[in-house]
């Protein structure tokens, strides 16, 4: 036993869900709403992360541009970092970013648009979305969204599928299982 009793083993790290989505892929859109519903029921009970993956490329200024979604995402983050999660989610409605769009989102999860404008103006914002979505495409596992969970430095990709996914990270965090100790479990 680490420290004695009555201590927190530090070795023993609280569990983190990493969604890496990308919010022109239809999987992504499609998984979003139940990765927000567990962000909703267990965020008291781990923590929540979210990271932009896209490739999408406007030409010409037309179409799905992820590294303007990337800008956007990395401050709106930078504004509010606990709500980064619904905030993913949030760009997963396939709005044409813009400022008015921007603006939408900010008070949708309840920030001062102008502190996200703020953030969004910060000298080398463009470096950190390529810096995000690098990390991203680094975290991903395949073309689509990946949901990973993260225990005791155990890394493992969460399948998500909406019904058993709730039901795989309520197990999770119930018993404080490590996640290959889950899958074998399910």
């Amino acid at each position: 036993m680490v420290g004695g009793p009555g201590t927190v083993d530090p070795r023993r790290m609280a569990p983190t869900l990493t969604f890496v989505f990308d919010p022109y892929c239809a999987r992504s859109v499609a998984a979003a709403p139940s990765v927000l519903e567990l962000w909703r029921s267990h965020r008291g009970r781990a923590a929540f992360e979210a990271v932009h993956a896209g490739t999408a490329t406007a030409r010409l200024g037309l179409g799905p541009d992820s590294e303007r979604s990337a800008r956007a995402f990395c401050a709106l983050r930078a504004a509010a970092p606990s709500l980064a999660l619904p905030i993913a989610v949030e760009l997963h409605r396939g709005e044409r970013l813009g400022r008015s769009v921007l603006v939408d989102i900010a008070l949708r999860v309840g920030l001062d648009p102008a502190r996200v404008f703020d953030e969004l103006r910060r000298p080398g914002r463009r470096e950190r979305a390529r810096v995000e979505l690098e990390r991203g495409r680094t975290l991903q596992l395949g073309s689509g969204p990946t949901l990973l969970f993260e225990q005791d430095r155990i890394v493992t990709s969460l399948p998500l599928e909406q019904e058993r996914l709730a039901t795989l990270v309520e197990s999770l965090l119930a018993q404080g299982a490590t996640a290959p100790e889950c899958l074998r479990m399910v």
